[in-house]
């Protein structure tokens, strides 16, 4: 989440208003879902929304969580990708039972984390994830408690957790906390999907290698290993593939509450894309990838990158204590989702405050091509999922050394 109260902010802004066309708002059930969006996960623009602030359950979407709060323990060395976790008679009795997702893990051996992850994300491995849940010593409640203080880090509002695997609280078997109701699961709003889905991607990149496998090994016990295929049937070669968009992950999601769930993260005109899709409509499961599908013919039919030129006020920056008075930044045009040109909008700089001199100026040396800020777009008709500006980076486009005395005085 972005704090413009916190972040010393330069504010150069210009209101530029164009006759075209404004991107129309969609009609509601346009996506046979209870809840769908689109984000562009670079900017944050809301492409679609439908339902997105409903909190309903989401079965194994909510798994992603679990997997943010994983990475945070991997980032601050408590443990590692090698970190092998025992299993547990408890843990094995809900990975070895086939009404779930199950592996089949041994109880009295141990997995790398890794390993487990793989399960997790491929497989949507129900005792692999709680196996990854203890991994750090944690009792499956002291987890809960960390994913919901990764779901407010995170800016999440409409998101209720139960447990790590997404599992109904009866099915946790002798995990069910007993002052919640058997029928209980792990609920989230679209939106906060959304902007879960776009933190992971900006600070767990690496988590696409693995939600991109097809098939995975697994090995359970010494000659025994489980090939386990990826229940996403969207990504490249699978039966709901789309042409023109390389599916990359990332998430299943089903339950009879839940019903069918999916979130799917692709690359379409050098824009990465998040899809949200809760509660397809009818019996078939695969209606969730039937519905992404559509919500990629949305954006490839109705939908262009509008581009969108930058008054010269925000194409450049003040310096301080330099040979020159300012320096050239970029973008010098930014693009947009858009079906028309945009009406009006507001282009603001926010500078690096670690960067700033006297009277909110850069400080010189400037190298090029260095990240000196951000700039961001506001329009009454764009959105974003965060409800902030569409964020893009600010960087110097030329080489400002420091100055002499004199360049000081009349700069």
């Amino acid at each position: 989440m972005i704090s413009l109260r916190k972040i010393f902010v330069i504010l150069i802004s210009c209101l530029t208003i164009f006759w075209g066309v404004i991107p129309p708002t969609h009609a509601a059930s346009v996506i046979d879902a209870r809840a769908a969006m689109m984000v562009d996960a670079d900017t944050g623009q809301v492409i679609y929304e439908q339902g997105a602030d409903k909190q309903l359950p989401v079965a194994s979407v909510s798994k992603l969580l679990t997997i943010a709060v994983v990475h945070d323990e991997l980032q601050k060395n408590i443990i590692t990708a090698d970190s092998r976790v025992s299993v547990t008679p408890a843990i094995a009795a809900i990975s070895n039972d086939p009404a779930y997702s199950s592996i089949d893990l041994a109880a009295g051996r141990s997995y790398p984390v890794i390993e487990l992850l793989n399960a997790a994300m491929v497989k949507s491995a129900d005792g692999a994830t709680l196996a990854l849940a203890t991994a750090a010593g944690n009792s499956p409640d002291e987890f809960v408690l960390a994913m919901e203080k990764k779901a407010r880090e995170v800016g999440l509002r409409k998101t209720s957790i139960v447990n790590p695997t997404g599992l109904t609280n009866s099915e946790m078997k002798s995990f069910r906390s007993p002052n919640i109701a058997d029928n209980v699961e792990n609920a989230m709003s679209a939106r906060d999907i959304a902007i879960l889905t776009r933190y992971l991607l900006r600070t767990y990149p690496a988590l696409l290698q693995v939600s991109a496998q097809k098939k995975a090994n697994f090995l359970i016990t010494k000659g025994n290993v489980k090939r386990i295929a990826n229940l996403n049937e969207m990504l490249p070669g699978g039966r709901y593939t789309v042409p023109g968009v390389t599916i990359t992950g990332l998430k299943t999601g089903t339950s009879d509450n839940a019903g069918a769930c999916f979130v799917s993260t692709g690359k379409y005109h050098g824009h990465q894309i998040i899809t949200v899709v809760l509660h397809a409509g009818g019996h078939n499961p695969d209606n969730r990838f039937i519905q992404t599908q559509r919500l990629y013919a949305m954006l490839k039919h109705d939908y262009r990158l509008e581009r969108v030129r930058l008054p010269q006020a925000v194409r450049q920056a003040v310096v301080t204590n330099g040979a020159k008075r300012t320096v050239a930044t970029c973008p010098t045009t930014v693009t947009i989702w858009g079906t028309g040109r945009l009406t009006s909008y507001t282009a603001s700089q926010e500078l690096n405050p670690r960067l700033i001199g006297d009277q909110g100026r850069l400080r010189a040396p400037i190298r090029n091509h260095q990240r000196v800020g951000q700039l961001y777009l506001t329009s009454p008709h764009l959105k974003t999922v965060s409800g902030v500006p569409l964020i893009y980076p600010l960087r110097s486009t030329e080489v400002v050394p420091r100055g002499n005395f004199l360049q000081w005085l009349f700069n």
